[in-house]
């Protein structure tokens, strides 16, 4: 029963996400802005990853350098954008390797990152990841796999925050995936 949940679960979340990234594509999907303290919900959306990380050997450090920062924008798309990434960096980093979040202010923006010790992308793929179904084809077991539209999601989510996300990677040596918000 628990693995047909955890599949129903995929399944779900899978036509959720192309169900949102054709409402973004023809332009109705609707974000519902409120003021939110970034840090504090790039926190606790860090640390309820904790156990998942654990259960792999994988160790999560959050690190903001502020404490707190108001910025509007919609509370459960900027954190489905942190799952995404942090569930990215656990899918990716073997055990022993770590998982580090920091939120930073910049000039009127937030820049959130996470970055981990995994094993990182070769920087011809850099711009292809964001692509829908746009994956990374290695010679890794089929145990990283996934539909390739996480990443999507979450670029159109940040973009239609008025922000943008990027990556700095090497292959074996990590990724740095960075969301750039405006506080507004």
């Amino acid at each position: 029963m628990n693995t047909l949940r955890g599949n129903s679960k995929r399944l779900l979340n899978l036509i959720n996400n192309i169900i949102d990234t054709s409402k973004i594509d023809s332009g109705f999907y609707r974000l519902d802005k409120i003021q939110v303290n970034i840090v504090s919900l790039v926190e606790d959306t860090a640390l309820s990853m904790v156990e998942l990380a654990e259960v792999k050997g994988l160790e999560i450090i959050v690190d903001p350098e502020i404490e707190e920062l108001f910025i509007n924008c919609d509370k459960l798309d900027i954190e489905r954008c942190i799952i995404n990434l942090i569930g990215n960096a656990i899918k990716f980093t073997e055990s022993g390797g770590t998982i580090t979040i920091t939120v930073s202010e910049l000039d009127k923006k937030v820049k959130i990152s996470v970055k981990d010790t995994g094993l990182g992308i070769d920087e011809k793929y850099h711009d292809s990841i964001f692509d829908r179904f746009g994956q990374v084809h290695s010679e890794e077991p089929e145990e990283f796999g996934g539909s390739g539209l996480g990443l999507t999601l979450t670029k159109n989510l940040i973009n239609l925050h008025g922000g943008e996300i990027s990556v700095v990677s090497e292959k074996g040596k990590g990724s740095e995936f960075i969301i750039i918000l405006p506080i507004q």
